[in-house]
Formats: structure tokens, sequence, C-alpha cells
């Protein structure tokens, strides 16, 4: 896979999430035990029909590196032109079809979340999904009521107006991570999903360790201005 101008040869399969409170933040999509504001969301509910890619696969494997992509930054930006106002929150190569695509999530500023295919030869947009509400996830589990409930009792000791701040500080983590190039959303993407990838043969040490290490991080980050919250994300970005 390539992010700008390097190669990232193993592709992992993981499950995507993406928060129902306030909509999308990087954190939220990657460090899913943290955040009050991430669910597990099935993205089978969306029917693609049927496409025709440029790259055949016979074979699935976690080694693509042989094939001729495009970067992921590149399909994320496909992506954001087919939706009005829409901002790439998450991407990943897979295969659809038979055919080797990028699936890109993407959010638009009336918070409609929309699922993009795009040809990972081409660059050619091959679906793109109408807007869902978090509202309409096919779970109930997803709606407002059940993630309130689950915001509040993660915030159990918290006063209602401190809960409101709480919720209005995620927010701006999205704002900020949007506020990032395509090139660096699309590199602390694939820096997090494989940090998922890699905890999941971690002990349970490591990963109570990890689990504080980002805690720590987001609990720096959530008092931040926007534009704070943006520079510490892009210094971090270019820690990497």
């Amino acid at each position: 896979m390539k992010i700008g101008n390097y190669y990232l040869a193993k592709i992992p399969k993981i499950k995507i999430t993406i928060p129902i409170l306030v909509a999308a933040s990087i954190f939220a999509i990657t460090t899913v035990s943290i955040s009050p504001i991430n669910a597990s969301a099935e993205y089978g509910q969306f029917e693609i029909p049927e496409i025709s890619g440029t790259i055949a696969i016979t074979e699935e494997t976690n080694d693509y590196s042989d094939f001729n992509t495009i970067g992921l930054s590149v399909a994320m930006a496909v992506a954001e032109n087919s939706v009005e106002n829409g901002k790439a929150m998450w991407g990943k190569l897979d295969v659809v079809q038979g055919f080797l695509v990028y699936k890109i999530g993407v959010l638009a500023n009336d918070d409609l979340y929309h699922k993009a295919v795009v040809d990972a030869g081409s660059g050619e947009a091959l679906y793109v999904s109408d807007g869902v509400s978090k509202d309409n996830w096919k779970h109930s589990k997803h709606s407002d009521k059940e993630s309130h409930k689950k915001w509040k009792d993660h915030y159990a000791d918290l006063t209602p107006q401190e809960r409101e701040i709480k919720k209005q500080q995620w927010g701006e983590v999205k704002d900020a991570f949007f506020a990032l190039s395509l090139d660096e959303r699309a590199k602390m993407i694939m820096h997090f999903m494989s940090m998922k990838v890699q905890l999941e043969s971690s002990s349970d040490e490591e990963k109570e360790a990890k689990k504080r290490e980002m805690k720590s991080m987001m609990e720096e980050l959530l008092p931040l201005s926007v534009e704070e919250k943006t520079e510490k994300l892009r210094k971090y970005v270019n820690s990497l």
C-alpha cells in the first residue's frame, strides 16, 4: 500500500469502527477501548452493486505489495470529491467482488456517513453510497438512546454540564483531525490500524500499557483549542 511516496507491504484485515456520538474522530476509530463515543458499525448494510476494477485478485492475501496501487491519500481524495462537503475519515485496501479496491469512509458536514469504493489501480470511484445517519444504523445499539447511555455510563462521575463539555471536546478532535492534510490523515490512519493489529497479538500487560498511553494522550489533547489540537495531531503524525 502506498501513502504519499511510501509503500506498506502488509494490508491487515481488521474491523473498522466509527464513533456514534459527536461524529468522527480518528482516535475514536482506532483506540476502541478508550473513547466512550466509539461503537462497532457493520458496514455490510451497504449493498455494493456489481463493479469492475482494474486489478483482479484470484487469491486473497495480506500482502499486495506486488501490485501497482494508488496511495491511500489519493483514494481518500477521490472519495472526498465524490461526496459534497465530504471528509475522508478512514480507509483500507480490500478485495471486493474479486477486485483490489480501497474502502473509504466519508463524513459529510451534515453528519451523514458515506461509504466509497475506489479502484486501487485507476483511482476511479466505483461506488459511493447514499448518506446514512447514525439513527439509521441497522443495529439498535447504535441509536442515539443507546449512545447517550454509554456516554453517561463512561462519564458517570461527571455532572451533566461536564459531560456536555466532554462531548464538545470530542467534536473538536474530529474538527482537528479533518484539518490535517490528506497525507497526514492517511498516515495516521495506517499507523493506528497497524497498532490495533499488533495489539491483537500482544500480552494483556502490553495492551493495558498501550491503553494507558493513549488515554494519557487524549487527556492532554481534549482540553486544548481546535487549533492547538490540530497542531498536536500534526506533531504526532510527523513523529511517526
